[in-house]
């Protein structure tokens, strides 16, 4: 297939070069005709002024060969905007913090997180705030168990002595109050940390505009 292809273009100047030497010819020929004396008067006018009669010999081979440039070169961005528009239609756009935008949706969508937050807490009594939060707090618990399960850092209960050995991880374990020496450390665990065990969020489909957290309702 390559060897094909590679030929087809050293084909198309070949005949380029013999259209552009027969139209060279039918000038000459033209010219002997119009002069006087035939050839003879040809070869006095090449003698005689040759840039001339050379430019009129050397025109139609020029033409031809700037028409065969002037085509190949117009016919080759013609597939090029095409196949752009494609690559454009098949990839998204990418929205910088769609997966969390989306986990966001998640929560508003189960426990109407966004809603209590954006609420205006302050005309509410506790009781009143109190009821509210009990479904907002299952509906998130149960987005976030099922899409981004999560597990202690440390599995000690909170008050408990729990030691931190040397090479511990400080972006997993903080250690916190008065601090001396190198470790181990020994110390009232306040609080286990929570470390994600995986992620697991719908596949966004179609065009949908992520920045859309929840729709507006009418």
């Amino acid at each position: 297939m390559t060897a094909k292809r590679d030929a087809a273009p050293a084909a198309n100047w070949v005949l380029v070069a013999v259209i552009a030497l027969a139209g060279a010819g039918a000038s000459a020929l033209a010219l002997a005709g119009l002069l006087p004396g035939g050839q003879a008067g040809l070869r006095d006018a090449l003698g005689a002024n040759p840039l001339a009669a050379g430019g009129a010999l050397a025109a139609p081979f020029v033409a031809a060969w700037l028409g065969a440039l002037a085509v190949r070169g117009a016919s080759r961005p013609a597939a090029a905007p095409r196949a752009a528009t494609r690559e454009a239609k098949a990839a998204p756009a990418i929205i910088p913090g769609a997966d969390a935008l989306q986990l966001l949706a998640l929560l508003q969508q189960e426990g109407r997180f966004v809603d209590f937050i954006e609420e205006d807490l302050a005309p509410y009594s506790d009781e009143q705030v109190g009821t509210a939060v009990r479904s907002i707090h299952d509906g998130c618990r149960s987005a976030l168990r099922d899409r981004v399960p999560l597990r202690p850092v440390l599995a000690e209960a909170e008050g408990a002595t729990v030691t931190v050995e040397p090479g511990f991880d400080p972006a997993a374990v903080r250690i916190i109050g008065n601090v001396r020496g190198e470790p181990p450390y020994r110390g009232v665990l306040r609080h286990p940390g929570w470390r994600s065990e995986s992620v697991t969020l719908p596949e966004r489909t179609g065009d949908a505009d992520a920045t859309i957290v929840a729709p507006a309702e009418v």
